[in-house]
């Protein structure tokens, strides 16, 4: 079985166990056979390539070649889950786009106040939570501690600060928009932001998906508080502008014995 065929099988089984706690936006949420079918194979599709993909394909990142990397191809997922949105919007055919979003005008200024606290706070407890991780990782003797930089690491720490803000930007939108705006309302706080953390499995780091998990609880639970979008793609943002653009070239430097690695 292929890496796409088990991700497809595990997306089913996802959406099989929500339906069994009555979590069926598919059939709740559109009319007609038709169009519930439709609904219903366009989750199941989004979940394997978004969620499940990057689970099967852990481990995968040490064998990628950086030079034959191409930073806009880091966006073909956002792409796949911009077009997941429209399509399930555009099938609904009965709710503006700014409420299907989570998104309004009022009160603009406090909501990007509210999203860089919490973006602050929530980095701040990532990275204690992470290093805790990674500090019970290296002790249990099952993960032995990096002595150098992985490839991929170098590869972004490297990049220009043009790639580097298309990745925050597109980041913090378009992820923002389907595990907070589309899934949380739909399966729940806690199992979105498990299934957002899967979604960053590929990476290779296992301590790192405690990290992901608990910035997303963190979002997770504004967007719960204030049912707009807006504060949780400031944070998102914030926490992703610091680690993209501070933390990961400050860890590239550590870990390569202070090296030059930056063009």
């Amino acid at each position: 079985m292929s890496q796409l065929q088990l991700s497809f099988l595990l997306s089913v089984l996802c959406v099989a166990g929500l339906a069994l706690f009555g979590c069926r936006p598919y059939v709740d949420e559109f009319r007609g056979r038709i169009r519930q079918t439709l609904a219903t194979f366009l989750l199941v599709g989004i979940l394997a390539v978004v969620v499940f993909l990057p689970v099967t394909s852990f481990g995968d990142v040490a064998e990628i070649d950086p030079d034959t990397l191409w930073a806009p191809a880091l966006l073909v997922g956002h792409v796949v889950i911009l077009a997941f949105l429209a399509t399930w919007w555009a099938l609904r055919g009965d709710e503006l786009l700014a409420r299907f979003l989570h998104l309004s005008s009022r009160g603009v200024l406090d909501k990007i106040r509210q999203g860089v606290a919490t973006g602050c706070f929530g980095w701040v407890l990532t990275i204690l939570i992470t290093s805790a991780a990674a500090a019970a990782f290296a002790t249990s003797g099952h993960v032995a501690e990096p002595t150098a930089a992985p490839p991929i690491m170098v590869w972004l720490a490297a990049l220009p600060w043009r790639d580097k803000l298309m990745i925050v930007v597109a980041a913090m939108t378009v992820e923002e928009a389907f595990f907070r705006g589309f899934l949380q309302p739909r399966v729940g706080l806690l199992f979105s932001s498990v299934l957002f953390a899967l979604s960053h499995f590929s990476y290779g780091l296992p301590f790192m998906i405690v990290g992901v998990f608990a910035i997303s609880l963190v979002i997770g639970r504004t967007f719960a508080r204030s049912a707009d979008l807006l504060p949780c793609i400031i944070a998102h943002g914030v926490f992703d502008g610091v680690q993209l653009f501070i933390v990961l070239p400050l860890a590239v430097r550590m870990l390569n014995g202070g090296s030059a690695v930056l063009g």
